[in-house]
């Protein structure tokens, strides 16, 4: 079990560290082109896997380090920003969604506003009862927040894929950069990995009845999660930070004849 915690500390060390490479490089790239998807994008990457996963997870292990029951304001505090960074990333991925696949429809707008203000009410809800104190795993504020949290990665799943399938037909007639169209399916796989490893979080909360199978589960729980998350990040290098030989094998994969 030390050998699986030590793994999946340092996947964990990996998603943060790599997530913070792609999200300042989509902020730099923002700062030069003045163009509002990159900054969308590189904010809420920062937001919600940096600022926010990245502070909570340290608030964690700080609270596993405290041998009293009494949580100090300055921890208090740090998951104070670490939920409220992280929320405001899923608010901008959803922002990004609309604007990028769905500019100008009203019924995305309507659903990214409703998941938007379900969350935040969540989220202020729990604060109000003292979420940042001490967890409220299972009350309707948690549930309104979470409900968000677990699902809002599946529609960037769809509309990458949707629109991966568009961009393979132009690639086809070579009007779209090969390179370009792969980007929309690794971010479609990276955000289908980023739900696996969500999901797979969540499950020790549907086993808090059965204590001896959460015990059994959780090393495959860890190196699920770990795993989940490493490739996750691996998807989004590729994506905004491809090394030559990675682009110069998906042009050659797509000039190949037959291909």
């Amino acid at each position: 079990m030390q050998f699986v915690q030590g793994f999946h500390l340092l996947a964990t060390a990996l998603f943060v560290l790599g997530s913070a490479v792609v999200g300042i490089r989509l902020l730099w790239l923002a700062y030069r082109t003045r163009q509002a998807p990159e900054l969308l994008l590189g904010a809420a990457i920062f937001g919600t896997a940096v600022s926010g996963y990245g502070l909570l997870i340290v608030a964690i292990i700080v609270r596993s380090t405290l041998e009293s029951d009494v949580i100090p304001d300055s921890l208090v505090l740090l998951t104070a920003v670490g939920k409220i960074s992280h929320d405001l990333g899923v608010s901008l991925f959803l922002v990004f969604v609309v604007s990028v696949f769905r500019p100008g429809v009203m019924w995305a707008r309507g659903l990214a506003g409703g998941a938007m203000l379900l969350m935040w009410t969540g989220l202020i809800w729990g604060a109000a009862e003292g979420s940042f104190r001490i967890d409220n795993t299972g009350t309707p504020a948690w549930w309104f927040e979470y409900a968000i949290i677990w699902t809002y990665s599946l529609w960037l799943v769809f509309e990458s894929f949707r629109y991966w399938t568009l961009m393979r037909k132009r690639t086809a007639l070579g009007l779209s950069d090969p390179l370009v169209t792969s980007r929309f399916q690794l971010w479609g796989c990276g955000s289908l990995f980023t739900f696996i490893a969500t999901a797979v979080a969540s499950a020790p909360l549907a086993l808090t009845g059965d204590p001896e199978l959460l015990v059994r589960l959780t090393p495959i729980i860890y190196v699920a999660t770990a795993v989940a998350g490493v490739c996750s990040i691996s998807c989004s290098y590729l994506a905004f930070l491809p090394p030559a030989w990675f682009a110069e094998r998906v042009r050659a994969g797509v000039a190949a004849p037959g291909v």
